[in-house]
């Protein structure tokens, strides 16, 4: 874990010489030393690869551990990157969840989890529907989520610009969960995020 520490923190310097990264809270205000406090679940919109690392290395706190595609671990150079800075395989092709007992461990031990529940798209003017994997997280994990709204693509020497939303909670319905009840909460995500990326529009 400290190699890992070390490795991150040579990343966090690339980061901040290459990309120089400006957040903003919600109400558009500049946050100088953005922080979060773990446990928490991170839901961010997908454009580039960097995503992971910029919101890894940019927001204080806990170490955050980013899922990313299984598949990207097997790529030589690349897998060894994402196996050294905290990120946790998810099988896209299959109906996996051993991501969803890897995230719950990570966030007991008052961890942060950053998941990018549309994909990666490359457009930062679009949004597609959420997976719901990112909701029944959220409810088993009881944990305070936060939207993070990234404005990618990522140009080096170009700022990039965050916005982090207020956090909140998904509680299990009196009634108990349900599958319609995750999809009415993932939709409420989408929508949360749509907002977010709405006000960044208007700094």
């Amino acid at each position: 874990m400290n190699g890992d520490r070390i490795f991150i923190g040579i990343i966090a310097v690339l980061v901040k010489i290459l990309y120089n990264p400006k957040v903003y809270s919600e109400d558009g205000t500049r946050k100088r030393k953005p922080r979060i406090e773990g446990p928490a679940i991170l839901v961010c919109n997908h454009t580039s690869h960097l995503d992971g690392p910029i919101v890894g290395t940019t927001l204080k706190g806990p170490l955050i551990h980013s899922l990313a595609a299984k598949d990207r671990f097997e790529q030589k150079g690349f897998g060894f990157f994402l196996r050294h800075t905290c990120c946790t395989p998810i099988d896209r092709q299959h109906a996996d969840t051993s991501w969803i007992h890897e995230s719950l461990k990570i966030l007991s031990e008052g961890g942060c989890v950053a998941i990018f529940p549309e994909g990666r798209h490359g457009s930062h003017r679009q949004q597609l529907p959420f997976h719901s994997g990112v909701s029944m997280l959220a409810v088993m994990a009881r944990v305070p989520v936060t939207m993070v709204y990234i404005d990618g693509p990522h140009r080096i020497f170009r700022r990039t610009g965050m916005m982090v939303g207020e956090p909140f909670t998904i509680e299990i319905p009196a009634g108990g969960l349900s599958a319609d009840y995750v999809d009415e909460q993932t939709r409420i995500l989408e929508e949360k995020m749509r907002c977010l990326m709405q006000k960044y529009t208007e700094i």
